[in-house]
């Protein structure tokens, strides 16, 4: 297997992955610099229970295949470098739409999230020389046929330039910069494009990091260490009235709003393993997202990771760690807290990304030997084959055109 692939680090590019950070006092300690695609951390030296028992089923059709709609972007890593490339859900129309440097080190341009609508593409762009690293956050706009376009924003270049988020509307790209600080978080006001705006959303020597839109735009959740470890707060959108959400003398991070707005998902190594944790947006009502296996935590420590809740909101797919070099995807009942398995968890399977009319999943997995994108559908049949070529292609990002 793919040593990048297996490596068990986080890359949170926003939705999913490009965080970086310290300990307590720089930042959320789990989120690491940009390397190697996300998954769980280390387990315990301890038997892994077995794994429950997914049925095979019949692949996709290829006329399920025809009409999904859209296209899929990914990061594809092959002998000469890194790519951006793109794909149709029906396997056809394969091609690099952004080609980074050439070499055998760490990627150069990794795929941020797409603007609703899909007509922008957050980029991230990474330079690193003679020992120095810099980051920055590409805006680009997308073609009909996938094209990407000359930048209509660049930043500046820092040491970290990472997590962007669109806002609900598309107008607003929210992400997390060293430009003057540790790191805070600006807002990219893109309503008008020819003259782009950009914002500082928070001004805190500790850190602030990873910005989450709730869904009417009108609050973003982020990550902050301004009172010693790393934290859940929501602030409006323009940065003003920031409220403190978690409280825990150990580290949450990576927040996600669930469709209506009602629950923030977070990850926390608070029982310590990482555990996905659900609340309202004031704090309250906090619950673990899933229940200790019959053997108790002490078997195995699991490690959860990616929540990603459902099109339909009433459910949350996420990762876990299932073995040293495995992982499973899970499908959790917000409703009933039942967890029914997506995969077996005997291959590293992860980055569950939703089509956008939700009727189809794609996630990067390794269990034909050579990482590759994946379809199936969000009960977990039809397991369907994406990409073919030798080498890692991950961190997938459907457009809706």
């Amino acid at each position: 297997m793919h040593r990048r692939f297996t490596t068990f680090t986080t890359v949170v590019l926003g939705g999913a992955l490009l965080a970086a950070c310290g300990g307590a006092s720089e930042g959320p300690a789990k989120p690491a610099a940009p390397a190697a695609p996300a998954a769980p951390a280390a387990p315990v030296e301890a038997p892994a229970p077995a794994q429950p028992v997914v049925p095979d089923t019949p692949p996709l059709t290829a006329a399920e295949r025809a009409a999904a709609a859209g296209r899929i972007f990914f990061l594809a890593e092959r002998e000469g470098g890194a790519t951006i490339d793109a794909i149709l859900p029906s396997g056809q129309g394969a091609k690099t739409m952004l080609q980074g440097t050439p070499g055998d080190g760490p990627p150069s341009v990794l795929p941020g999230p797409i603007a609703p609508g899909g007509e922008l593409m957050a980029i991230i762009t990474v330079d690193e020389h003679e020992g120095a690293h810099f980051e920055r956050i590409e805006v680009r706009p997308l073609g009909a046929e996938g094209e990407l376009g000359e930048p209509l924003w660049r930043s500046d270049a820092a040491p970290q330039v990472r997590s962007p988020a669109w806002s609900p509307d598309g107008r607003t790209l929210a992400f997390e910069a060293a430009f003057s600080s540790f790191r805070d978080i600006y807002g990219l006001d893109l309503a008008d494009r020819a003259k782009p705006k950009l914002n500082r959303l928070t001004d805190h020597p500790a850190g602030n990091y990873e910005p989450a839109w709730s869904p009417d735009g009108r609050r973003i959740a982020f990550v902050s260490s301004r009172d010693g470890n790393a934290e859940i707060y929501v602030m409006r959108a323009d940065g003003s009235e920031p409220q403190r959400v978690t409280h825990f003398q150990l580290d949450d991070w990576g927040p996600v709003w669930s469709k209506d707005g009602s629950l923030l998902a977070f990850i926390s190594n608070r029982e310590s393993a990482d555990r996905i944790f659900l609340c309202k947006p004031d704090g309250s009502e906090l619950r673990r997202l899933t229940p200790d296996g019959p053997e108790g935590r002490k078997a195995f420590e699991p490690a959860e990771a990616e929540p990603t809740f459902t099109p339909d909101g009433q459910g949350l797919v996420f990762s876990t760690r299932t073995g040293p070099q495995q992982g499973a995807l899970r499908r959790a009942d917000l409703k009933t807290g039942a967890i029914t398995p997506l995969t077996a968890g005997t291959s590293s399977d992860r980055e569950p990304t939703f089509s956008p009319d939700g009727k189809l999943l794609v996630f990067a997995s390794d269990r034909d030997g050579d990482p590759e994108l994946y379809l199936m559908r969000p009960d977990g049949t039809g397991v369907t084959r994406l990409t073919e070529r030798k080498g890692v292609d991950w961190l997938p990002r459907w457009s809706p055109r």
